[in-house]
Parts: structure tokens; C-alpha cells; sequence
């Protein structure tokens, strides 16, 4: 046996009993410490004191000896510096690790608590009641059975719910579940039976009437407060709450990533403008719940993300307050919508190319007695492809977006100027011929999805 490995046994045994009686050491100390109200501040400084003595050769050895115990090993600089160091981790890692009786909480997450809980109570969940699941409670004594939650929405006022179109789009049952505690603090869900209202699915914007007793609902209505998402601002801490895959009442946080993006709605090549993008994580179930800002108030609803494997990559997509109320507003009042229209279906963009229609937007279809069809504007018939719109209010149209565009700056009654590309009545011209009709704009609904 080599003597050298036989020396090193003793030696090592000699380390490991001294480090047993430091640590034990530094956890006497910590627990004298935490006695006192400046617990994070003499945690720091007594760590940051040990580090400086050893860097300073202060401490040896010795520091680490047990009682009766003589130095043996030779001390200096570097051996204090490696004794001292490792002193002051124990010793700030034991003074560090607070009681149970103290809250690790710093004032930011204190903030995000008391955000959570008094906004949860507003975010409820939606469901098809034709679609149930059992649910088994905590409490092994009894089971509630009530449906799955498939999306999320928040309280608008004492009777509405505000959520995304295309989260009650196919439910021919829409429930709606609200999370309170009992008497044992348990989750307790309180389902009821809500009536669509409204649904735009141009914002991609539902509004759901609740019914049921008016003293329970009393209670459970807590309609969040609203902002104002105009004067938001890249950085700005959000909030998202919601039920993603069915995990209820869960937040998450994260900061507006930009502002004034696009994204599509139900409506093909009708896109919706001016959204927020967040980090803030959301999920399938997200949807219709609020996005907060960090006084609480609502500022986006939360409807979309980006992602290429359908879960969370980082971008979320919310539509914002601002265009929520407006669209709600009328929703309450008339059922729908109101927009500025022409009265007519524009091809999309597919078929346009398919027929050689490279710049401009096809009409094919002019509904009865519209302003389009007042106006004179030509539909796809026997063959020939309908008339192609290239100019709208003096600015040039090459796509079905143009239009759309246009028209979200109009007003229903305004007169609006088209220029028109249409093909030459002469059967045996292939030729276009432009030309300009004028369309008061008529006013449409998102019962009756049209341009």
C-alpha cells in the first residue's frame, strides 16, 4: 500500500469531523440570529465579514477545530482564504434559510399576491354542459360532479360575461363556473346556465348573458375593473389569467412585447388590428380570460398565441381593451356589431390568383338591394370574374386587406369613391375597362358577416 494514500485516510477524516462541527456551528449561530428583525441584513453582513476576514488571511484552521482539538496543519493566506470561505457559505447559507413563520415574499411578489387574489374572483370558466366529467373532490367523503372547463372569461357587470368568439362558437350549451372556497377551504365550482348574447367573430369578441338565482349571482358577479390599452407601453408588466388546459384560476406574468400587431379572426381576410403581444405565458384555456395591467384592471383579452407546436412559445396575443369596449357596448345594446359596409363578398385571395387577378379585390358576391348593388357594382356571373376593386377613397386597393382597412375608417353613410376594373361588355373584347361608382356605405352586423 502506498503510504502517502495511507497518510491522506487520517487527514480526511480529520476534514470531515471539522466541517460536522462548523456546520453545526454556523446553524447554532443562525438560529440566534433569526431571532432578531434585521434577519436579512446581519445574514449578509455576517457572511460578507466572514469572506472579507478570510480574504485578509484572518481565518485558519483553527476556525474550524474541534474543542480539545490542536492545529496541526500549517496556516496562512491561502489556507484561511479556503477555511474562511467555506465558513462564511455555511454560515450564510444557514442564516439565510428563514423559519417557517417567515414569508420569503419580496414586495414585488407581495404585490402580484394581492393582484391574484382580487382579481381570481372575477375569472371564471366556461364549459358545454353537454360535455361533463366527474370530478372527485379533495375530501375523500364526498364528489362534485360539474363540467370540463374548456376556456375562460371575466366578469363584465352584474349579468355578463365578456369572452372570445371562438370559445362559444360550437357550444350549443355554454355554462358557465365560478371558483369559490367552503367552510373547509376547499375549491367549491358553481355552475350556471348563460345565454350568447352577443358574438362578433370579426374581433373574435362574445358576450354571455348568466342566469340564475339573482341573490347567489349577487355574490359571485365580480366584474373586473377596465383600463385603457391606447396609452400602453413595451415593457410594461402584464398579467394573464385563466384556466390553460383546464388548470383553474392559474396565473402567469410577463411584460407587453409590442403593440399594434395583427392577427387573423374567424372571418377569412378579415384580420384583427392593433393587438398586444405579451411574453406573459397562456395556453389552450387561456382564452377570454383577462390580460391585467399591475394596478389589476383589465387591458387586453387574451385570445391567441404564435406558436408552431400549439403550446406556448413565448408569444401571446391579446385583443385590446379599448376595442373590447367598444365591441361589448354594442353587443349589450343591439346584439351585434355595427360596421360600415359595402354589401358585398370579396373573393379570397386564392381564387384570385387561380384566375389571374393579380392586384386588386374580386366581388364575388352583391347582396340584394345593398349599397354595392345601388351602386352598380358587378358580381362573378356566367363565367366572367366579378369586378375588380382598385381604388377606394383615393387610395390604392391591391388586396381584400386594402378594403377592409378602408372601411374600419369609415362610417356607415359616407360616401365612398370606388375605382372599379370590369370586364368589357363587348363579348369578344378581353379588354378591362375602369370605372368609378360612388357607394353610400351601409351599415353591417356580425350576425350577417359581409364587407
Amino acid at each position: 500500500q502506498d503510504p502517502a494514500s495511507s497518510n491522506q485516510a487520517p487527514e480526511k477524516e480529520q476534514v470531515a469531523r471539522r466541517l460536522r462541527f462548523a456546520s453545526a456551528s454556523a446553524m447554532a449561530q443562525s438560529r440566534r440570529v433569526r431571532r432578531s428583525s434585521a434577519l436579512p441584513g446581519l445574514a449578509a453582513l455576517g457572511a460578507l465579514a466572514c469572506a472579507a476576514l478570510a480574504l485578509h488571511g484572518r481565518l485558519a484552521t483553527t476556525d474550524f477545530l474541534l474543542p480539545g482539538e490542536r492545529a496541526e496543519v500549517p496556516t496562512g493566506p491561502s489556507v484561511g482564504r479556503r477555511a474562511g470561505l467555506l465558513g462564511a457559505g455555511l454560515l450564510g447559507a444557514a442564516v439565510l434559510q428563514p423559519p417557517s413563520s417567515v414569508l420569503a415574499l419580496t414586495s414585488e411578489e407581495l404585490h402580484a399576491a394581492a393582484l391574484f387574489l382580487k382579481a381570481a374572483p372575477g375569472v371564471i370558466g366556461i364549459t358545454d354542459a353537454s360535455l361533463t366529467k366527474q370530478v372527485s373532490s379533495r375530501a375523500a367523503d364526498r364528489a362534485a360532479e360539474h363540467p370540463a372547463v374548456t376556456g375562460s372569461g371575466f366578469v363584465w357587470d352584474g349579468s355578463h360575461i365578456v369572452t372570445n368568439y371562438h370559445v362559444v362558437d360550437d357550444m350549443k350549451s355554454p355554462q358557465v363556473v365560478f371558483i369559490t372556497k367552503d367552510a373547509n377551504g376547499e375549491d367549491k365550482h358553481s355552475s350556471f346556465a348563460a345565454t350568447i348574447v352577443g358574438a362578433d367573430p370579426l374581433s373574435d369578441i362574445a358576450v354571455l348573458e348568466v342566469s340564475g338565482d339573482s341573490l347567489i349571482l349577487a355574490g359571485l358577479m365580480v366584474p373586473l375593473g377596465r383600463g385603457v390599452s391606447e396609452t400602453l407601453l413595451p415593457g410594461q408588466a402584464v398579467f394573464a389569467l385563466g384556466n390553460p388546459f383546464g388548470l383553474e384560476h392559474s396565473m402567469s406574468r410577463g411584460v407587453i412585447s409590442g403593440l399594434s400587431r395583427t392577427m387573423q379572426s374567424g372571418v377569412p381576410g378579415r384580420p384583427i388590428r392593433g393587438v398586444i403581444q405579451t411574453d406573459a405565458s397562456i395556453n389552450p384555456g387561456n382564452s377570454g380570460g383577462p390580460l391585467l395591467d399591475s394596478d389589476g384592471n383589465v387591458i387586453g383579452l387574451n385570445s391567441a398565441i404564435l406558436s408552431s407546436t400549439g403550446t406556448f412559445s413565448g408569444i401571446g396575443l391579446a385583443i385590446p381593451i379599448d376595442t373590447v369596449k367598444r365591441n361589448v357596448g354594442s353587443m349589450i345594446s343591439n346584439g351585434f356589431v355595427s360596421r360600415s359596409s359595402l354589401g358585398v363578398v370579396l373573393a379570397p385571395e386564392y381564387l384570385t390568383e387561380v384566375l389571374g387577378v393579380k392586384n386588386g379585390a374580386m366581388v364575388m358576391k352583391v347582396f340584394p338591394g345593398s349599397p354595392a348593388q345601388q351602386a352598380g357594382v358587378q358580381a362573378m356571373r356566367r363565367g366572367h370574374i366579378g369586378d375588380v376593386i382598385v381604388g377606394m377613397a383615393g387610395k390604392p386597393v391591391t388586396s381584400t386587406a386594402d378594403v377592409f382597412n378602408i372601411l374600419e375608417t369609415s362610417a356607415p353613410g359616407d360616401d365612398l369613391p370606388l375605382q372599379i376594373r370590369r370586364v368589357s361588355a363587348d363579348a369578344d373584347n378581353d379588354e378591362f375597362e375602369v370605372v368609378s361608382v360612388t357607394v353610400r356605405l351601409g351599415a353591417s352586423n356580425s350576425k350577417l358577416v359581409m364587407t
